[in-house]
């Protein structure tokens, strides 16, 4: 039998901006406005690493195809946008890597770190001393989301971010209005530790503005001998009088009408303070995952009272034993989301 040479790798031509046939092996071949036409059906910070991954050095030096994946609008930067186990997944290098690329110091205005479990804060450096920045959320949870579902322990440190936030706070015209501490963090109260003398800082910083009073009563802010970050032992380490959706200020007495409801309330389960329009912002949403989870708990009460059920069972390709285990983790997220 006669032996024949391997067949050449075949490699698709295409047409460059010139017009000139191009030869393409390898993703980062195709031509910069391919790249971003796809890249812009993904979320922001899958963009992001999607230009790092391209190229490497675009993190340290952002290039025309960097540019083109990323786009120029980076107001926000939310994490919580990608893949839970994606964001878990991912390190300082990388978190580092993305701030460079999207120019974050000048760009970013919100940074939300949810489910960015594995990282220790150091990879936040290319903020430092930003001008623009107004909200930064290190809680590592996304919007009404338990701190408790974080296990094992996360290892972000102070000793990495605090320097990082007292770069942007002692600078003058610093935009900074609203800091979300990671609860191990709060744990436990301390007036000895670098994360009580930072929140001294950041108060004495906010002080620095001059009066601020609350929108509704106008009365003055903070009120009594409270501090714009609680350094006492109650909910230590919060931030008091701001909507983390609005950054609006309001007292905490301050009522709706006759109905009690405050302008200024607490989610039970993030911790976050919401004015009473970004709540009702949301309550749509809610509403949504209350309607899917009387259905999906109506659905699997209907299996369960069939004769065919079977414990047992969880295969979900069995179209005679439809239940799965897929139908009790949605009815779990879904009674999360009504109890949040």
């Amino acid at each position: 039998m006669m032996e024949h040479d391997p067949p050449d790798i075949k490699r698709r031509r295409i047409s460059a901006a010139d017009g000139s046939p191009q030869d393409v092996s390898y993703l980062s071949d195709l031509p910069s406005g391919i790249l971003a036409h796809a890249a812009s059906f993904l979320a922001a910070p899958s963009r992001a690493l999607f230009a790092v991954a391209l190229d490497e050095k675009s993190a340290a030096s952002p290039n025309e195809r960097s540019a083109a994946i990323v786009g120029s609008q980076w107001d926000i930067l939310d994490f919580g946008e990608i893949e839970k186990e994606l964001a878990a997944k991912l390190l300082d290098v990388d978190i580092q890597a993305v701030l460079l690329c999207i120019d974050a110091i000048n760009n970013v205005k919100r940074l939300k770190l949810a489910n960015l479990i594995n990282i220790t804060g150091a990879g936040l450096e290319p903020l430092r001393g930003s001008l623009i920045i107004e909200q930064i959320d290190l809680s590592l949870v996304g919007d009404h989301q338990s701190h408790f579902l974080l296990s094992p322990r996360p290892p972000l440190l102070w000793i990495h971010v605090l320097p990082i936030l007292d770069s942007i706070i002692e600078r003058e015209g610093c935009a900074l209005m609203h800091l979300q501490f990671p609860f191990v963090w709060r744990q436990i109260a301390s007036t000895a530790s670098e994360f009580y003398a930072f929140m001294l800082r950041y108060n004495q910083m906010f002080r620095s503005r001059g009066v601020v009073s609350c929108l509704e009563c106008n009365g003055r802010l903070p009120t009594g001998q409270n501090q714009w970050i609680n350094s006492g032992t109650y909910r230590y380490g919060t931030q008091r009088h701001t909507c983390y959706g609005c950054f609006k200020h309001y007292c905490d007495s301050c009522e709706i009408g006759g109905d009690g409801m405050r302008m200024l309330s607490s989610c039970k389960t993030c911790e976050r303070d919401y004015c009473t329009n970004c709540s009702k912002m949301m309550i749509p949403m809610l509403n949504i995952f209350r309607v899917i989870a009387l259905n999906v708990m109506t659905y699997a009460a209907m299996i369960v009272d069939s004769e065919d059920f079977n414990w047992d069972n969880t295969n979900a390709q069995n179209p005679s034993k439809p239940l799965s285990l897929w139908w009790w983790t949605s009815i779990s997220d879904c009674v999360k989301k009504m109890n949040s």
